[in-house]
């Protein structure tokens, strides 16, 4: 009950008579509680069932329209600019001991000098415990801080942090739950990336050989591809016109036609009936690493747009 009495006084805090709730699905057995607490207070809640990708998928324009005059973001912290209403980012915190799988698995980082922590949002707290215990081992241990992004922490499409140690390190463990975040630490760096699992009480080498192998596919499927769509994501945090533009100017050219295409969340089934031959996602990184096999067509993010563009220009 701790995190939701925390959630409560701050939203309390604020002083709404009306909130927009954005809550991760995982949390929503907790929202009779929530919602319950909020009520003695005389707080209106607006609960959003929407699907919720991370802060970069806020729904303030919704809370906006419903009249709220506090969107409230539970799991994350702020990503976004410029938001519609006033925006509570309240990062939901899992209170796990990383020491007792270190321990257990131990033998799996030992031939590692220095390693490069690193979290999701909702496990940092455990970071603290995982750095004394490796260093109480003898290694040196690293975690970097992005832009905009906690020290240590990584998010699926901002892993600069990690990166900016990258140097530094022989290796990097994750600590949290999903393969995503790593994953994408994974794709961009040579170094070995573990993974610490609080469910299987283990340490692992993340195995990426699978989207790596999605990815070739993907690329030489697309060096014959004469029409393109640019996908372009309305989601607050995902929305890159400016990005769009340019790669299609960049696609139209090497003599290639390239399109626009939008929509709220990017789906298989809504690209019924579009011609295109290849798809260039410039939203969530996510759609063309783990889904990349659900589309028909090729489905590139940017950097492998410009390294097939380059590529197809040295022909």
């Amino acid at each position: 009950m701790e995190n939701i009495d925390k959630l409560v006084s701050r939203i309390i805090e604020e002083g709404p008579d009306r909130i927009f709730l954005q809550i991760p699905e995982g949390l929503r057995p907790r929202l009779d509680d929530i919602q319950e607490k909020l009520g003695e207070e005389g707080i209106e809640t607006f609960v959003s069932l929407e699907p919720c990708y991370g802060a970069c998928d806020i729904r303030d324009g919704d809370a906006s329209r419903l009249d709220c005059d506090l969107l409230v973001h539970v799991g994350h912290t702020g990503f976004c600019e410029d938001e519609e209403i006033d925006t509570l980012y309240f990062p939901w915190y899992y209170d796990r001991d990383p020491v007792p799988v270190l321990r257990d698995s131990h033998g799996v980082l030992e031939d590692y000098g220095s390693i490069g922590l690193v979290a999701s949002i909702n496990f940092l707290p455990a970071l603290d415990e995982a750095e004394r215990f490796l260093s109480s081992e003898g290694h040196e241990v690293f975690a970097g801080k992005g832009e905009k992004t906690e020290r240590g922490q990584i998010l699926g499409c901002d892993i600069s942090g990690a990166l900016s140690v990258e140097e530094s390190v022989d290796c990097y463990l994750y600590i949290g739950s999903g393969v995503f975040h790593p994953l994408g630490l994974a794709l961009q760096t040579d170094k070995p990336v573990f993974k610490l699992d609080f469910e299987k009480g283990e340490i692992s080498e993340l195995d990426f050989d699978r989207f790596q192998r999605q990815k070739i596919v993907a690329m030489e499927k697309a060096r014959g591809a004469e029409e393109f769509g640019v996908l372009v994501s309305t989601k607050k945090g995902q929305m890159k016109t400016g990005l769009a533009l340019d790669l299609k100017e960049k696609i139209k050219s090497i003599d290639r036609d390239a399109y626009i295409l939008v929509m709220d969340e990017i789906r298989p089934e809504k690209l019924s009936g579009v011609k295109a031959d290849c798809l260039v996602n410039t939203a969530c990184p996510r759609v063309a690493v783990e889904h990349r096999t659900d589309f028909d067509q090729p489905v590139l993010n940017p950097g492998e747009l410009e390294e097939l563009l380059e590529k197809i220009g040295q022909k």
